[in-house]
């Protein structure tokens, strides 16, 4: 499936998703929440706040909110 780009609204929230193939594991030990935790941080938090997320064994759920440039 070829990636999309999104055009992001500043003070807007978005709800991001997804879900390992055939609903398989995408975290298999604890130190894999931390992995993405600190990636998301490091990747999203020049650009979006993270006002929730929720981390299971096969999916995860991110809501963000678009932050002002600087």
């Amino acid at each position: 499936m070829p990636r999309r780009a999104v055009e992001l609204c500043v003070g807007e929230h978005y709800h991001f998703y997804n879900r390992g193939n055939n609903r398989e594991r995408v975290f298999y030990e604890p130190d894999n929440y931390l992995f993405f935790l600190r990636r998301l941080r490091q990747h999203l938090a020049p650009v979006l706040g993270v006002v929730a997320y929720c981390l299971v064994p096969n999916h995860y759920h991110i809501l963000v909110r678009v932050r002002r440039p600087s």
